[in-house]
């Protein structure tokens, strides 16, 4: 014990005593363990972290993901493009969601499209993401992202192709890809044409996803794989318009297993045929394949039958709403149809039904005028002028005059340094408590939509735009129905895309675009396409003639529980008023659309309906009557309503689309929504505003053989070319130095009929007067060239030997050249015929 003590005595450890080498080396061990306790502590800890990441990245390995984009590649950009994703997980499970980010380059936000997936050990699956894709996008990114927010797995699209809107698209859903190439040749009038091969799954399970596409055709494949989603959204499809093609041959049994109800045709089985002379008649050309051929024998239900061979339609039609379903009884990939040279003119008689819907069918095409429609709410509206001006006017007598007045009669003028601040924060606090009070503070949801089809049909095509006002600023998540397929636009001139602010566009049961930011009394707008339940409206449209004239007897009945708000017939560039159309109500009534004065020089056109000019588009032409009034730009009801209509003209020119030959339209406003929309844990209030475009049955009535004249609203035009003219029109034209080429073609009603006299009527602007005039000229189809026809002159030029510049289907080209340097204009321009209606 001494000895041990002795060691730790202070003598040996005083403070003035240096200490001894085994203390010195017991110090530095303490100090290495301590070290190295610690390095083991910080490696620990990290690969605690790391381990998680490293175990999640060694089971990303075993998901495999892919994407293919559009219709086998193929986009519109106006519309909607599906994205099909699939998944294989061979390891541990993941749960997460499918995501593409678009936007984002050049500064820009992003626009973020989410679908939730869940993915069990040893599992696949398939979803379709809907996403709006930006100009000149050449393939996607897609990635599965896992709840932690990490990358589990991305991949690349195929390379995309876009197609412009009047493109003929194809969607051939089939076992056997690559047979009916030769569709490609069939464009029905349309600037082109192209095939996408599809299998069952490929189609949407939501209707507003499938617009980009104009007929499907079911060959070989079994329609029963449908789902009961996709049938709705077929036929929600075909009442707006699209054209479905049923093929027979072999496997007929499964091509029709899900399409009996829309059928035109009840099958009875098949029969071998050595030839089919009526089709050979029809294009003049032998079959390559000698027979026989397997014809698959049917007899019609319903509809008509547009081929016949002995007792059994080759083709038969049916309507759905707007569009129309066919029977082939033939398989198009067997002969005699495959690889001869007549197919085309075959498929024509389908393309042929494929029509270019009008304007306000692909819905708003000026953002900054859709924009305005719907931020233009009550509560964000500014107070009036005179309001304003009556408050500064109280405030300066007030503050000034008043306030001295007062003192000077209290004799303490020396207490204005008092009251005249006080007077101000006064009014200060009045003018903020009564803006605010103004502004509202209430959210507010305002949805204005668009909503075309045909009168009678069960689902419209409907686009819809929403605002969301907060009196405050805010973050919102706003809830949609499943059958809506919803992004932000930009709020200026141009195409509905940009990012907005937003956080993403998710799917599941139901849609949500999460993370609206609002600013303080600001709106963040966005736009959803839809199918939803046509109004309940009956009625028919009647052209007859008396007197020469042309009379149009409408009968509109309204069935439904709203009222039609200021409900007109658009035919054409004419507008015919209605007024409001009240639950239960009809109107019927006749209207005279041309008079031809006999006497020379007389007016051209007389009665209530001379076809007025159609600035941009006939919705902007026959504003007034559209909206019932004039003062539409002063009124707070009608501002919306009339920059909803500005929305819907296209930006240049009037095109072909806004003239439907063969049709006359009822428009018409209500106060419906379309969109059961709701901000999730949020209060709110709605409004809402509905355009209606209803498309009505017309047809004509001709007894015997009658004189008429057709007048101009039964005039197709489009133009066949030009140089150096840059706003297409035939009304209020501006013509450059330069010219521009016409075809004028009837109503299909009218293009039997025997033209005796030919006039053409080239009017100068109103109140103009010494105008050059351009060189007129017109088509001599018998010589296939251009020809100086008549004495050119304003007013009415007539024509000799009209039979010479009248074409097949009463077509009448004209051609208008402006040789000298200044611009001439031109108030309208078109060509008058009359003749005799057998």
């Amino acid at each position: 014990m001494a000895a041990t003590f002795a060691d730790h005595s202070p003598e040996i450890i005083g403070a003035n005593n240096p200490p001894s080498t085994k203390a010195r080396v017991g110090s530095g061990s303490c100090l290495r363990i301590a070290k190295a306790l610690t390095l083991l502590l910080l490696l620990l800890a990290c690969f605690s972290t790391v381990w998680p990441v490293l175990a999640q990245g060694s089971g990303t390995e075993s998901v495999e993901i892919s994407a293919r984009a559009g219709y086998d590649s193929y986009y519109k950009g106006e519309f909607w493009t599906p994205v099909q994703v699939e998944v294989a997980n061979n390891g541990p499970g993941v749960q997460g969601h499918l995501e593409i980010v678009l936007g984002g380059g050049g500064g820009s936000g992003e626009v973020i499209y989410r679908s939730p997936i869940s993915l069990p050990m040893q599992s696949n699956k398939r979803q379709t993401l809907y996403v709006f894709v930006p100009s000149f996008a050449t393939a996607l990114t897609v990635e599965l992202i896992d709840d932690a927010g990490r990358t589990v797995a991305s991949t690349l699209t195929n390379t995309l192709s876009r197609l412009a809107t009047d493109s003929l698209l194809y969607g051939v859903v089939t076992e056997d890809p690559g047979r009916l190439e030769y569709l490609e040749d069939v464009t029905g009038g349309r600037s082109e044409a192209a095939v996408a091969y599809l299998g069952p799954a490929d189609l949407p399970d939501t209707a507003a996803a499938w617009n980009a596409l104009d007929v499907i055709v079911i060959h070989g494949a079994d329609s029963g794989q449908l789902t009961v989603e996709q049938s709705q959204a077929l036929e929600a499809w075909l009442d707006a318009g699209g054209l479905l093609v049923v093929t027979g041959g072999p496997a007929w049994q499964e091509t029709t297993a899900g399409l009996v109800d829309l059928m035109p045709v009840n099958i009875a089985g098949t029969q071998l045929l050595d030839d089919i002379p009526v089709l050979r008649e029809l294009s003049g050309l032998a079959f390559r394949d000698p027979g026989p051929y397997l014809l698959t024998n049917s007899g019609l239900s319903t509809g008509e039958v547009l081929f016949l061979h002995g007792g059994s339609p080759l083709l038969a039609r049916r309507e759905h709403g707007r569009g129309s379903v066919f029977f082939l009884a033939l398989d198009p990939s067997l002969a005699p149809l495959l690889d001869w040279d007549g197919s085309p003119a075959l498929w024509s008689e389908v393309a042929d039904f494929a029509q270019l819907p009008p304007d306000w069918a692909i819905g708003v095409r000026n953002s900054y005028a859709a924009s305005s429609a719907v931020t233009s709410l009550p509560a964000v509206a500014l107070p009036s002028a005179v309001g304003l001006f009556l408050f500064l006017l109280i405030y300066v007598l007030v503050v000034g005059p008043l306030n001295y007045l007062v003192l000077r009669r209290l004799g303490r003028r020396e207490l204005a340094w008092v009251t005249i601040p006080s007077l101000v924060l006064l009014f200060t606090v009045t003018a903020y408590l009564v803006g605010f009070q103004l502004k509202g503070n209430d959210t507010i949801i305002n949805q204005m939509s668009i909503a075309f089809g045909r009168a009678g049909s069960d689902q419209f095509r409907v686009q819809t735009l929403i605002g969301l006002y907060s009196p405050s600023r805010a973050t919102y998540d706003l809830a949609l129905p499943p059958e809506a397929i919803p992004r932000p636009f930009e709020q200026s001139f141009g195409a509905l895309t940009g990012p907005g602010n937003i956080g993403a566009v998710e799917r599941a049961g139901e849609v949500t675009v999460s993370d609206i930011r609002v600013d303080i009394g600001g709106v963040e707008t966005l736009v959803a396409d839809s199918y939803q339940p046509g109004p309940s409206v009956t009625g028919a449209v009647r052209l007859r003639t008396e007197a020469s004239n042309v009379v149009m007897d409408i009968d509109v009945q309204n069935n439904g529980p709203a009222t039609l708000e200021n409900a007109t017939i658009l035919v054409g560039s004419t507008a015919i008023p209605l007024g409001d159309l009240a639950p239960g109500s009809r109107v019927s009534q006749s209207e005279r659309l041309t008079a031809v004065q006999p006497s020379p020089g007389g007016p051209i056109i007389t009665g209530s309906y001379l076809p007025p000019a159609p600035a941009v588009s006939p919705l902007i032409s026959n504003m007034d009557t559209i909206l019932g009034s004039t003062n539409y730009y002063n009124d707070r009801e009608l501002y919306p309503r009339w920059q909803l209509l500005q929305s819907l003209a296209p930006e240049y020119g009037l095109g072909d689309r806004s003239y439907q030959p063969g049709t006359a339209t009822l428009v018409a406003w209500t106060q419906q929504p379309q969109l059961d929309l709701g901000l999730i844990d949020a209060e709110f209030i709605s409004s809402a505003t509905t355009l209606y475009f209803l498309e009505m049955p017309t047809s004509q009535e001709i007894t015997g053989s009658q004189e008429m004249v057709l007048p101009r609203p039964l005039l197709d035009w489009r133009v066949l070319d030009q140089n150096g003219v840059y706003d297409f029109r035939v009304s209020d034209l501006y013509l450059p130095p330069g010219w521009i080429e016409y075809e004028f073609t009837p109503w299909p009603e009218f293009r039997s009929m025997s033209i005796g006299d030919l006039t053409l009527v080239l009017q100068a602007p109103e109140g103009s007067s010494g105008q050059r005039l351009p060189r007129v000229q017109l088509w001599n189809w018998e010589q296939e060239t251009w020809q100086t026809a008549g004495d050119p002159a304003w007013g009415r030029i007539a024509i000799e030997d009209p039979l010479l510049y009248v074409g097949s289907g009463n077509a009448v080209r004209l051609r208008l050249q402006n040789d000298g340097p200044e611009g001439i204009e031109i108030g309208q321009v078109y060509p008058e015929m009359s003749g005799r209606l057998e």
